[in-house]
């Protein structure tokens, strides 16, 4: 028994290892570019990391942004989760910030890979199989997407522990003893992207219904052990869940959600870009993925029910990211409100990509193990592992063919105020700062006070359509109905204005306002009003007036984070004696 145990531990560390050269190999080129082609929602992420980048140096967490998002207060770190970015924070600290980036992306690849791995390998117990999913999940071209291309980093970071939540359900479901994985998958999304949370947990309700009813006998047992995962979640995310209970619900403020349907697309479309195996575009799932579609129900006629299922659950995926599903008949409907969150219905690429990976790694295992020696399989297996790799540098194609040719794009410093970044502008370490002297392409108006949105329905910045976000963004001070433009002073969680006025008057600061902000005139704490833009609004006194805003957490905010700690550190000491025990009695 402690041969085998030794011999499974040197195993997974030869996995382990393989997995770090395959993550070396596949950002190495990045870092030795050294260019970010900066699109979509790149400025919106770069600027969440920035902002956390300065408070930790200052040893503070951030809870509005001061540093970036144009210093409007903006409570992004309140609704956004930020804890999984910490990795790159610390990555920032040691690099030079296009080398953190790219290192961090590496670390990630390689994460998921090891995540990926450990799920298919207490799915199915068949390491080739493991191993090569866990390859193919992490160089899925959405997935590459997500993190390189338009770096949508929340649903990356999603991504990476989607496998550990849907082997959670499936030990659920057939009543196996590793319950707990689905909780601590879900945790983990949410810890990285609430709209991803949100459609896991609608996935997992829809499936446990289904299987309930097909099997109603395991209900009982179902709903116990999803009853479990559940006090789980609310354990290990409390920190996540209470500004949303304490600070959003009822409050006022502006989600990025919407109940219409966006970047809607044909199948046809989809086919013909996934078959050039590009990453360069969010609705292509690629080659790997079209062949499993096509050929997978050969290969899993014969497999257990699960291997059908998943086969089943990825083709259904596929086909919900095209028009075949009427997406625009749920537009502002009841069904639009439920679906909604997921804007656009790319998104369920991520689906697409874990369960036809998950039948394309038994097609490729299943080949593999046909092989008649030892000496055919590590070949073949080595031949294959060489293809993924190089397949991944070909959905990469246009992204290289970019950093070339958009030389020209170098992002230049601005001080025109409210001026969006351009798109695909390239970043390299010379003039990476210059990203936060513009607005955020996508995302600078979530989570603003519903109040400052001249037109609710358009995010637009521009002085026609949303003037009253223009002037905020423009760092206009208003004083007694006149507009002055300062420029304020930051610190973390921290906005001063220095204004000076001839008398008494009301001073409408530049500075969104939520439920626990907190005022200083002159170094004493005030009362203030919200204005009619969402701000803050004091009565000034004559003469200087140094306001200063601040946000204070709710104490119920760091009840959380210790509920939290503690919760994780339980669950891995009862998980070690759970697991030493096992070894024990082994022996």
């Amino acid at each position: 028994m402690l041969d085998s145990r030794w011999k499974n531990i040197k195993i997974n560390i030869l996995t382990v290892l393989l997995f770090c050269a395959i993550s070396a190999l596949l950002t190495i080129a990045f870092i030795r570019l050294g260019t970010i082609v900066l699109n979509s929602d790149g400025s919106f992420h770069f600027s969440r990391l920035e902002e956390l980048y300065d408070d930790f140096r200052s040893g503070s967490t951030a809870f509005i942004a001061s540093h970036t998002f144009n210093s409007t207060g903006v409570g992004t770190f309140l609704f956004y989760p930020s804890i999984l970015l910490y990795p790159w924070v610390i990555l920032r600290l040691v690099f030079s910030p296009v080398t953190a980036f790219y290192v961090w992306y590496g670390f990630m690849l390689f994460v998921t890979m090891c995540i990926a791995y450990y799920s298919m390998w207490l799915f199915d117990k068949d390491r080739i199989r493991a191993i090569l999913f866990g390859v193919l999940y992490s160089i899925f071209p959405y997935h590459i997407h997500l993190g390189v291309v338009h770096t949508v980093i929340g649903e990356f970071l999603a991504y990476t522990f989607m496998p550990l939540f849907f082997v959670g359900l499936y030990y659920c479901l057939t009543n196996r003893g590793k319950w707990y994985l689905l909780g601590i998958g879900w945790s983990l999304i949410l810890y990285s992207h609430v709209i991803s949370a949100y459609l896991t947990l609608l996935c997992a309700i829809i499936i446990s219904i289904i299987y309930m009813i097909i099997d109603v006998k395991s209900a009982k047992k179902i709903i116990i052990n999803l009853s479990r995962n559940v006090i789980l979640v609310i354990l290990l995310a409390s920190f996540i869940l209470i500004p949303f209970i304490t600070d959003f619900i009822n409050s006022g403020i502006r989600s990025p959600n919407s109940d219409i349907f966006g970047f809607l697309d044909s199948f046809q479309n989809i086919f013909g870009l996934s078959i050039t195996n590009t990453a360069d575009s969010n609705k292509s799932v690629g080659i790997f993925a079209i062949f499993t579609a096509v050929v997978g129900g050969y290969f899993v006629r014969k497999s257990r029910v699960k291997e059908k299922v998943a086969y089943g659950i990825g083709i259904f995926f596929l086909l919900c990211t095209s028009t075949i599903v009427p997406w625009g008949l749920f537009n502002n409907t009841i069904v639009g409100k439920v679906l909604g969150v997921i804007q656009f219905p790319y998104r369920l690429n991520t689906y697409v990509g874990f369960f036809l990976m998950v039948t394309f790694s038994l097609i490729l295992s299943k080949i593999l193990h046909s092989a008649d020696n030892r000496r055919a399989k590590l070949l073949l297996f080595s031949g294959m592992i060489v293809f993924l790799v190089i397949s991944y540098y070909g959905s990469l194609a246009n992204v290289f063919v970019q950093i070339h040719t958009l030389q020209g794009n170098i992002l230049k410093k601005n001080a025109e105020p409210a001026k969006i970044i351009p798109n695909d502008a390239i970043i390299k370490n010379s003039n990476y700062n210059n990203i936060f002297d513009y607005s955020i392409l996508y995302g600078e108006t979530d989570y603003y006070p519903k109040v400052a949105f001249d037109n609710l329905k358009d995010s637009s910045i521009s002085a026609e359509v949303n003037p009253k976000i223009n002037s905020i963004l423009s760092h206009e001070v208003i004083i007694n109905g006149e507009r002055k433009v300062t420029t304020p002073k930051v610190a973390a969680n921290y906005i001063e204005y220095n204004v000076k006025t001839n008398k008494k008057e009301s001073i409408d600061i530049p500075v969104l306002a939520y439920k626990r902000t907190k005022v200083m005139l002159n170094g004493k704490n005030i009362d203030y009003t919200i204005s009619s833009r969402g701000t803050v609004m004091i009565d000034g006194n004559k003469g200087k007036n140094i306001v200063s805003v601040t946000y204070q957490p709710s104490k119920l905010l760091y009840i959380g984070m210790i509920i939290s700690v503690v919760t994780w550190i339980g669950l891995f000491i009862i998980l070690w004696l759970k697991n030493l025990n096992v070894v024990l009695v082994r022996k």
